[in-house]
């Protein structure tokens, strides 16, 4: 390889740990990130990685809804896009100084590549890119806040059940299990390359990624006061799922550019006057409680995060 001993920071979402609003910060510091030797590289046209993490989903299987919407359905097509968006971050890779260290992030590297095989398939093509030593950061948050707060992100989106998932639904317990999800990828990557943080952390995520990479000669850029994503408060939750109720058809996801248009001017409108915090109900929030909150509290003992 032309620049074998890049390092990188892979951060791996998870889900309602911030992400948008790191990836927006990051592509906003982009000079400043330089001047210290390191960039953030997102795929051309996103703020994120999500191409790369679709690109490492086992053959055969087509959950994600980037590789169904491009039609990249049959082996053949999945390997042709493989080898495109392998192509596309060595071309980037080469266009950086050499050994400029190197930030990727997305919630799908934790979404998407759910089994053992496919996170190692993401290490081996990062290491045959050249990218080394690699340090795995994951943000962990409580479970019974991310459940409420994708909650309300799925109403945002057109969802109309009228409650979140069972604590049992094997999705739930994927987001949730974070013992499980730290294994998976210490599995793949070793112990001391992931590091657990907790969220929120303390500061801004943006200046907690920024801790991990080393010591700077210079101050962290502010980040903005307020995040990107908020979420809505339960009067907005309910209302918003009483529209998609009534008026299915009527969703971010329209064919029509009108009612997309509609529901970003409604989304934009409550995130305004309407943004706060969902919380399910109490029963169901101990049931989350009992399945997922000792598992989370002896994880942040033994990680150090308390």
């Amino acid at each position: 390889m032309q620049h074998p001993f890049r390092p990188l920071v892979l951060h791996v979402g998870t889900v309602k740990t911030g992400s948008t609003s790191l990836q927006a910060y990051l592509m906003g510091q982009q000079s400043w990130l330089n001047q210290q030797g390191w960039c953030y590289l997102p795929a051309p046209g996103r703020r994120d990685r999500r191409d790369l993490a679709a690109a490492c989903i086992a053959l055969g299987d087509q959950r994600d809804e980037l590789l169904r919407g491009q039609g990249l359905l049959g082996d053949q097509q999945r390997l042709l896009h493989r080898s495109q968006v392998r192509q596309v971050l060595e071309e980037q890779l080469a266009a950086l100084p050499p050994e400029q260290g190197v930030i990727l992030s997305s919630e799908h590297f934790h979404l998407s590549l759910q089994r053992p095989e496919e996170i190692d398939g993401l290490k081996q093509l990062l290491l045959a890119l050249g990218l080394s030593p690699i340090q795995v950061v994951i943000y962990l948050r409580e479970p019974v806040g991310l459940m409420e707060s994708l909650y309300s992100t799925m109403v945002r989106a057109g969802d109309d059940r009228p409650l979140p998932a069972d604590p049992a639904d094997p999705f739930v317990a994927m987001i949730c299990n974070h013992p499980d999800s730290l294994q998976r990828w210490r599995a793949a990557f070793g112990e001391e390359a992931v590091l657990a943080r907790r969220f929120p952390p303390r500061h801004g995520i943006g200046h907690d990624l920024l801790d991990q990479l080393g010591h700077f000669s210079q101050p962290f850029p502010p980040e903005p006061r307020h995040q990107s994503n908020r979420g809505f408060n339960p009067r907005a939750v309910h209302l918003l799922r009483q529209l998609n109720r009534m008026f299915p058809w009527c969703t971010p996801q329209s064919p029509h550019r009108v009612v997309r248009g509609v529901r970003r001017l409604l989304d934009s409108l409550l995130s305004r006057c309407a943004s706060g915090s969902y919380r399910m109900p109490e029963v169901q929030r101990q049931r989350y409680q009992d399945c997922y909150g000792k598992a989370y509290e002896h994880l942040l003992e033994q990680e150090g995060l308390r």
